[in-house]
């Protein structure tokens, strides 16, 4: 019966009690604010008419934009339970003597008051209730348990509706506002049991906005203004809210006139109060059929059809009844502007905002709520009200023109809601592959200039390091006009940041700029230290300023950096001589390049090497080939550079020794000098091994991987295709092959999705079942290491399909969305899940919505009981085959292990088998195995 329950109100186990309070406390409120709310608008109209509504109205608007200025104040200051605490203590005393204030036959000003400060209350306590309910739950929780809040508080109108309807003729209005009291007094103790029992989801947006001192109301400010998203947001609620009062007035107008024995068109039943009891009857009508969409259909509709389309259907809605309205003004037509305010505005409108305001920016979520509720929907009110004041003879005209307004903003909204949450993921996300000129492109003019002059500023800092990277920054942007800065600032550099900034421009796109050059000449000229002056002379060698005759004398020289200038000099010279003697100097140099590179001193290699790579040809590369192993680290480095600068197109042949030398070696920057180099030779056939190469690469090589790769065009496509789909290999290396396919032929990745993320989809399950339910099968064996190796499994599998989808999606670094999923902030965790599904195609996402889930895995085992058909039942030993034959490496490494352990019959036969057909990365294992 549980299971039958929980299933019926989309509640998973341990939920029930949480969310019974959270239920209990809307009923609570909303059935005293209703209560006030109907009985204060019913008897202003019969006591005071409709003439003045809009002046009412306008009152309503100031007062709210007064109150949500102190809620916002009060929310800088203290937690928003506190802050709703408060709101229901005071109405809650108001309203009590209210009561006693009614018992005394009250003067008509009265019922103004009245219906002022119960409108602004209900607004009030709607946004503290959402504002408080946001606090606890996450997107996914919300998509499935808002509906049922909203059920619990149109269950609270209803039932205010029919105690109106039934016992105000019997009992009087002063009942009800003791028992609206007594009712919001009864809330505070539940506010204060659910701090008590209920845990908060981590989210940091509060903190960071409302800190203390003035600068947190500026930065609200600022964030608001700058962001599209909010200002689309609040701007639909700004015409929902108009459209409301717009609404409102025209049908109270409509009942006005249908009620009015003297312009009413049949016979009506006497008494005082049929306005009142006619909307109180109409209204528990409404919010009975809210509570059985909020409850039983808006998660499934949200699911089925998606957010986003579900904001076009109120403004729709209403477009068509104030088309019907403009053509005759009839009661029937004011009803259905009374299930457009109370259904579409209140279940569907509001539940609608409610998910919304979680893909708004992280600096704006905890308070969007706020600033629209309680300080834009009264600014709504208060140019509704004084455009009805001035056209109120148009009211009709004027409403249809919000309507259209209306589906204008949700068709934006509808567009900008996955970029935003897309944006969101990305803002908490650290994007170490990002270069500064990469960062640059996407900022406006405002932020680049402001970027600019702070490094312009840091190239002033005291700190050496500090103006180093600053001038290591200035040059990757490229921009001739920072030159004149980059010179001035470098004369304020002490002797080793002058050498360190000699080698900066010398691997940069100034490093021929005449004024450059000139500056390095002026240092080695003037310079007392000889670092500095070797330093600037080999960089003016490698450009050709240095005249041979005068180099020639160093080539007998003791100091490294003098004899590879001259070395330098003398094959690279611009001077005029003749050809016979450039010749004759090439040659020269040419031996003593030979000479350093056969030389033991490591330092003399090195500096060969660097010799050979501003060479061309299959010569030099060969000989920088044979260094690729050598035993220094160092000399593998300089080797790597120079293959790295005499590659091309023409050296396919030497592709094999740099990839042989990039699989034996771990340093990573040994590891991507080898692969630009590839990069460069661009040969197909090695792609494949590159990629396998690759399980245990750091993230930054697999970047450059991922990039040399995509450089060599469709051709791979073949061969990335079968890495994808070849489920034996690592996961890593399907996920790089993947995101190198999407970047050169993603209709060719989006045509197999299908077929390789089902496949996908039925791993995740088996070991996602096994991994659960195998150890209460067997409590009397230790499974731990078993059970642990099927959820690595299953979370492997997941984390593989998420890239999958998210590549095959086009979004951009889809790796903070495993990030996400895996990290402990529940609410990025449904943003990245929410950001999945609307960017993935609808069937794939509707397969895999079940894993992702982040619910307890008993109730995914309960939602994977109809799948459990198509895996048989396996005992242990049957299981531990299964894994024998698994693909995964790990998988039949435990396998082993688990039977040898347990003495499972023929363990030792059966892994004999595996070693035949095993890579040796397993050998070792087995054999320690069977010598045990």
């Amino acid at each position: 019966m549980r299971r039958l329950v929980r299933r019926a109100f989309g509640i998973y186990i341990g939920e029930g009690r949480n969310t019974f309070r959270f239920g209990l406390l809307g009923i609570t409120w909303a059935f005293a604010a209703s209560t006030a709310n109907t009985l204060s608008m019913s008897f202003l109209l019969e006591k005071c008419g409709i003439g003045f509504l809009p002046l009412v109205y306008l009152i309503i608007a100031s007062g709210m934009i007064g109150v949500s200025s102190l809620l916002i104040y009060f929310l800088r200051k203290t937690s928003s339970h506190r802050i709703f605490l408060w709101t229901t203590g005071i109405a809650s005393l108001v309203f009590f003597l209210t009561a006693l204030v009614l018992a005394h036959h009250p003067e008509a000003w009265m019922w103004t008051f009245l219906f002022i400060f119960s409108y602004i209350v209900e607004s009030a306590l709607i946004a503290c209730y959402w504002t408080f309910v946001d606090q606890y739950h996450d997107l996914q929780e919300a998509k499935r348990l808002y509906g049922i809040y909203s059920a619990a508080i149109f269950l609270g109108y209803v039932v205010s509706g029919l105690f109106i309807n039934q016992l105000i003729g019997a009992f009087g209005i002063v009942p009800f506002f003791a028992i609206t009291a007594i009712s919001l007094f009864l809330c505070m103790g539940q506010i204060r049991k659910i701090v008590h029992k209920c845990s908060p989801v981590e989210d940091d947006a509060l903190d960071e906005v409302f800190s203390s001192g003035n600068r947190g109301l500026i930065t609200l400010l600022q964030n608001f203004c700058k962001s599209p998203y909010a200002l689309i947001l609040v701007g639909m609620s700004l015409v929902a809210q108009l459209l409301r009062t717009c609404t409102e007035i025209n049908f109270m107008e409509t009942f006005s006139k249908a009620f009015d024995p003297s312009h009413a068109s049949i016979e009506l039943p006497r008494g005082e109060n049929l306005i009142a009891e006619f909307i109180g009857k109409l209204k528990a009508f409404i919010y009975f059929g809210n509570i059985i969409f909020a409850m039983f259909f808006y998660r499934n509709c949200v699911r089925r059809f998606q957010l986003p389309n579900m904001l076009l259907i109120p403004p729709i809605f209403f477009l068509f009844v104030f088309g019907d309205w403009l053509i005759y003004d009839a009661l029937f037509v004011a009803v259905l502007g009374v299930i457009a305010v109370e259904f579409f505005l209140f279940s569907i409108e509001d539940n609608n905002f409610n998910l919304l305001v979680n893909a708004g920016p992280s600096k704006l979520k905890g308070v969007l709520r706020i600033i629209n509720d309680s300080f834009f929907e009264p600014i709504g009110m208060l140019l509704s009200s004084s455009f009805l004041l001035i056209m109120q003879a148009n009211s009709k005209w004027f409403g249809f023109g919000l309507a259209s307004a209306f589906l204008v903003f949700s068709f934006f909204m509808k567009i900008i809601y996955s970029q935003s949450m897309l944006s969101h993921l990305k803002q908490n996300a650290i994007r170490f592959e990002k270069q500064i000129r990469d960062w640059l492109s996407v900022w406006n003019i405002k932020e680049k200039r402001e970027v600019k002059k702070d490094l312009l500023k840091a190239l002033q800092s005291e700190d050496e390091e500090e103006q180093l990277l600053s001038f290591r920054a200035l040059l990757a942007l490229q921009d001739p006009s920072f030159l004149e800065d980059l010179l001035f600032h470098a004369d304020s550099l002490s002797v080793s940041g002058k050498i360190s900034w000699i080698h900066l421009v010398d691997e940069s796109s100034f490093s021929q700029d005449p004024k450059l050059i000139e500056k390095i000449d002026v240092w080695a000229e003037t310079s007392s230290s000889e670092l500095l002056i070797k330093t600037a002379s080999l960089f003016l060698a490698k450009r050709g300023l240095l005249h041979p005759e005068k180099m020639i004398p160093y080539l007998d020289s003791q100091d490294l950096y003098e004899r590879t200038a001259a070395i330098i000099t003398l094959k690279k010279s611009l001077a005029n001589q003749s050809a016979a003697k450039a010749g004759l100097h090439r040659t020269i140099a040419s031996k003593e390049r030979d000479l350093l590179l056969k030389s033991e001193n490591l330092d003399e290699i090195a500096m060969g090497l660097e010799i050979l790579s501003m060479e061309n040809g299959k010569e030099a590369m060969e000989k920088a080939l044979c260094f690729l192993n050598h035993d220094s680290l160092c000399i593998k480095r300089a080797a790597a550079k120079c293959v790295e600068k005499l590659a091309d197109k023409t050296q396919s042949l030497s592709a094999s020794m740099i990839l042989e030398a990039l699989q034996s070696c771990n340093d990573s920057s040994f590891r991507i000098l080898c692969l630009e180099a590839l990069g460069k030779i661009k040969d197909s056939t090695t792609v494949s091994d590159i990629i396998l190469s690759t399980t245990y690469f750091r993230p930054n090589e697999r970047r450059v991987v991922e990039s040399i790769i995509t450089g060599m065009g469709l051709k791979t496509v073949p061969i990335l295709l079968s890495i994808i789909k070849n489920v034996s290999l690592h996961n890593r290396c399907r996920i790089l092959a993947a995101k190198i396919l999407g970047s050169i032929a993603l209709p060719q990745l989006q045509a197999n999705l299908m077929d390789i993320i089902n496949a996908e989809i039925e791993r995740a399950y088996f070991y996602f079942l096994y991994g659960h339910t195998i150890p209460k099968q067997y409590p009397l064996y230790d499974l731990s290491l078993l059970q642990n190796t099927l959820l690595s499994g299953y979370q492997s599998v997941i984390d593989f399909i998420v890239y999958l989808l998210g590549i095959a999606s086009s979004i951009e670094a889809c790796d903070f969305l495993v990030h996400a999923l895996h990290g402990k902030n529940a609410k990025a965790r449904a943003n990245a899940i929410e950001t999945l599904e609307k960017n993935s195609d609808f069937k794939i996402f509707r397969e895999i919505a079940p894993l992702l889930d982040d619910v307890p895995w008993e109730s995914k085992i309960e939602s994977f009981s109809e799948l459990k058909s198509k895996y048989p039942k396996l005992s242990l030993s049957q299981l531990l085959d299964r894994l024998e034959n698994s693909f995964s490496l790990f998988d039949r490494t435990v396998s082993a292990h688990l039977k040898a352990q347990m003495q499972i019959p023929n363990w030792k036969q059966s892994l004999r088998e595996q070693i035949k057909t095993s890579d040796e990365r397993f050998h070792h294992f087995a054999y320690e195995l069977l010598d045990t």
